[in-house]
């Protein structure tokens, strides 16, 4: 059974219905192609962009994950899942936030390829996290990385 190793979150500025998770060495790469068969999300080979429903600006709660293994899935809260692979040339990722500016984001164990499961949850009505109304956060999402070459159960896309 795998293990989680990391799992830190953060709040992010959501403009304009999207924010991106991006490698330091793939920064000015532009927004990447939608992954087939998913209308939220956008990746390429060191990048990921997700939409919300919401276009105007929002904070959503982001929770990122590193496993050393398959990471477990609960389908039944996370509803929207998707799956795929990442290479992160530095493992090192900002936050791109549109016209509000970069932030911070994780950072991994080592540089290399590894799998990511993307679960979304919008308004819901049980946010999870210690996340409250007041705090004006109207989706979460949650990320979860492990190494390439152990297959993800319960995935819903590959890329």
């Amino acid at each position: 059974m795998a293990r989680m190793l990391t799992g830190v979150q953060q709040d992010v500025y959501v403009v304009d219905g999207m924010f991106g998770l991006v490698d330091e060495a793939c920064d000015g790469e532009g927004l990447p192609d939608r992954l087939p068969g998913c209308d939220w999300v956008h990746a390429s080979s060191g990048s990921v962009f997700l939409e919300t429903a919401d276009s105007l600006i929002i904070k959503a709660r982001l929770r990122v994950e590193v496993w050393d293994g398959s990471a477990e899935a609960d389908d039944m809260y996370w509803p929207d899942q998707v799956c795929l692979s990442l290479d992160l040339p530095t493992a090192r990722l900002f936050v791109d936030q549109s016209d509000a500016g970069p932030d911070e984001g994780p950072h991994l164990p080592s540089p290399g390829r590894w799998r990511l499961r993307i679960s979304r949850r919008e308004q819901p009505e049980e946010l999870p996290w210690n996340a409250a109304a007041s705090d004006l956060v109207k989706a979460c999402f949650l990320l979860q990385f492990w190494p390439e070459g152990v297959m993800a159960e319960n995935a819903v896309a590959e890329n």
